[in-house]
């Protein structure tokens, strides 16, 4: 069973005394494809299952660099039976997209905001990737297309997430509790980083949900 992707070597004996030997290489949880080699196994039929998580549509496996017809359906494992051999490789293929996701209502907290996620990574807007501009004064508009670019981050390379955003102009609230809404906004570029990464690089604010713009 294969259900944590991530680069590793395996090298162990089955319950009937068989000798097994895998290989794993990938770049996950960055890129969604999977590679797996087969080093050492028993001349008899086995299964594999790979898991192919909810966050993605259209999964795509291969054997041998030839598509195969297996079920690869989201949420669920999918099996792969045959007579394995020394040399045989299994890719898998997950697509990732960045997706905004948005709470159910009744999380009043997060009503008209979004989160924006890619694969198994949530991300962050930091107040670093938006210097001179208040984070809180972002808005995402629902059309708004993430694009996926390498950063470094404190000696790690990671995923960061590029798109369009509308900054509204900030007004002082002194001495004001209501005020007509503000319709002065800029579109500005934005950058995201995984949220685990945050305040890496100094201190900063962060925020995971952002207010939408439909």
């Amino acid at each position: 069973w294969f259900n944590l992707y991530g680069g590793n070597n395996l090298t162990t004996k089955l319950a009937d005394g068989s000798k097994i030997s895998l290989s794993e290489e990938t770049n996950y949880p960055w890129d969604g494809k999977i590679k797996i080699s087969v080093k050492e196994i028993g001349n008899k039929a086995y299964s594999v299952f790979l898991r192919i998580p909810a966050w993605t549509q259209n999964a795509q496996i291969s054997i041998n660099g030839k598509p195969e017809n297996i079920k690869a359906i989201s949420g669920t494992y999918a099996e792969i039976n045959r007579v394995w051999k020394k040399g045989d490789v299994i890719e898998l293929n997950l697509p990732m997209e960045a997706t905004l996701i948005e709470a159910n209502p009744l999380v009043e907290e997060n009503r008209n905001q979004i989160a924006v996620k890619r694969g198994p990574i949530v991300y962050c807007l930091e107040s670093t990737d938006l210097p001179g501009k208040s984070i809180f004064n972002a808005f995402i508009p629902t059309t708004t297309k993430f694009e996926a670019k390498p950063i470094n981050i404190d000696g790690a390379d990671m995923m960061s997430l590029v798109g369009n955003a509308k900054i509204v102009e900030p007004n002082s609230w002194k001495n004001v509790l209501y005020r007509p809404v503000n319709n002065s906004s800029k579109e500005a570029e934005i950058k995201l980083v995984p949220y685990f990464a945050w305040g890496n690089r100094g201190h900063s604010e962060m925020s995971v949900w952002l207010p939408v713009s439909k």
